[in-house]
C-alpha cells in the first residue's frame, strides 16, 4: 500500500512537536567511573564518579559531573539519544513526501502533454 500524501505530513508535523517538547539535552555519553584503590591492605574501589564524554565540532570533550547532578545529566543525554531518532525519522519522512510530491509533478506534466499530429506538413505521404 502506497503512503498517503496527507498521513506522512500528518506524522512529519507530529515528530516536530514532539521534538519541540524537549527543551532539555546535552550531547555525548554518560558513564560512572570507578577506581581501585586498597583501604588497610584490602581491594577496594573509590567511585562513582560521574562523567560526560563526546565529539562536538570535531573535538572530543570530558566533563566530570558532579553526583547530584548526574540524574539530570543521564536523562538530558537519553533526550539528545531521542531528539536524535525524532530527526532521523524526520529527515526519512520529508524524503517521502518530497518523492510523491515529485511524482505527483511528473503526472501532471505528462498528462497535459498534446501528441502532435504525424505530419504536420500537409503534404501527402510518400509513396
Amino acid at each position: 500500500m502506497k503512503p498517503n500524501l496527507d498521513d506522512l505530513v500528518q506524522k512529519r508535523q507530529s515528530l516536530v512537536l514532539q521534538m519541540q517538547s524537549i527543551d532539555r539535552l546535552r550531547r555525548g555519553s554518560f558513564s560512572k567511573q570507578f577506581f581501585p584503590s586498597r583501604v588497610a591492605g584490602l581491594a577496594a574501589s573509590r567511585g562513582p564518579y560521574y562523567l560526560l564524554q563526546g565529539f562536538f565540532r570535531g573535538k572530543k570533550f570530558s566533563q566530570r559531573i558532579r553526583p547530584d547532578q548526574a540524574d539530570q545529566v543521564q536523562q538530558d543525554v537519553e533526550n539528545y539519544r531521542t531528539f536524535q531518532t525524532l530527526a532521523e525519522a524526520f529527515v526519512t519522512l520529508s524524503d517521502q513526501i518530497t518523492r510523491l510530491q515529485d511524482q505527483s509533478q511528473d503526472s501532471k506534466k505528462n498528462s497535459s502533454r498534446k501528441k502532435s499530429p504525424a505530419s504536420s506538413s500537409g503534404k501527402p505521404p510518400p509513396s
